[in-house]
């Protein structure tokens, strides 16, 4: 009974913040902050990590933390999610999953000798990062025609065109658009709202300047959604950011591993 009515208050804490976020720019930004650190979370694993530490930065299971040399502290903050549990079959023949109420630890609340490092990332790197992250035929070109962007997606023949010396940050502005345009597509306003969103979380991550963006103005049609509806369409982000920092994070270790490889050699 503890355990369900525990499980119970944060399905409600989801769809409380759910429906907080969208009422206020302010919080919907410091979701999209949240999740710019916890890209692989769900969407209502993000909301609960905003929803009791908006701050937090790593976070870990008791056992996790212990083996790997830390000890969280006996007056700390804990932070529910939802992990996975057994499956189940619904009425109408689908698969269904339950899941259980999960305590972890955030850094902060935790004694550890190896802090945690903020990873500073070289500009020329980040954007062959990006370019490679990109899914499309690339073509680098001199100027885009018709348009003053860096960068743009033509989806007609599926290619990702760049404009030869564009400078930083508009590159990256532009770049992390296309990218996100490719994962979710763009056929009415709230599309383009989210793939801002997606171009504002990457650059967050990964250290590009995020001043020039607006994302506290929320459709109004976010504001008339239920809880369940606001998820859904959380969804697209979500998935978006995943996927393209699933591919940016894997050419980062790759590039990586090849310096380390040329300094080995000389």
């Amino acid at each position: 009974e503890f355990k369900k009515k525990e499980k119970q208050e944060v399905y409600e804490l989801i769809d409380k913040t759910a429906e907080k976020i969208v009422q206020n720019g302010e919080d919907f930004k410091q979701y999209l902050d949240t999740k710019s650190r916890f890209e692989q979370y769900s969407v209502g694993n993000t909301l609960l990590v905003m929803a009791q530490m908006p701050n937090a930065t790593m976070v870990r299971d008791y056992d996790s933390w212990v083996s790997s040399g830390g000890f969280p502290k006996k007056k700390r903050r804990d932070i529910k999610i939802l992990e996975p549990a057994d499956s189940y079959m619904r009425e109408d023949g689908s698969i269904g999953t339950n899941y259980n109420v999960k305590y972890v630890t955030d850094i902060s609340q935790v004694n550890i000798r190896q802090k945690q490092r903020i990873a500073n990332y070289d500009k020329k790197l980040l954007l062959k990062v990006f370019l490679n992250s990109n899914q499309s035929n690339l073509q680098i070109v001199d100027s885009i025609p018709n348009t003053d962007k860096s960068a743009l997606y033509n989806k007609e023949n599926d290619t990702l065109y760049v404009a030869k010396g564009s400078d930083a940050p508009y590159i990256f502005y532009d770049v992390t658009r296309e990218l996100a345009k490719q994962e979710i597509g763009e056929e009415n306003p709230l599309d383009t709202f989210k793939i801002n969103c997606v171009s504002y979380m990457l650059c967050k991550k990964y250290g590009v300047d995020v001043s020039n963006y607006n994302i506290t103005e929320v459709p109004f049609e976010l504001k008339e959604m239920s809880a369940k509806e606001i998820r859904e369409e959380l969804e697209p982000i979500n998935n978006a950011m995943e996927n393209i920092c699933g591919r940016t994070n894997y050419y980062i270790e790759m590039f990586a591993k090849q310096n380390r490889e040329q300094e080995q050699a000389r």
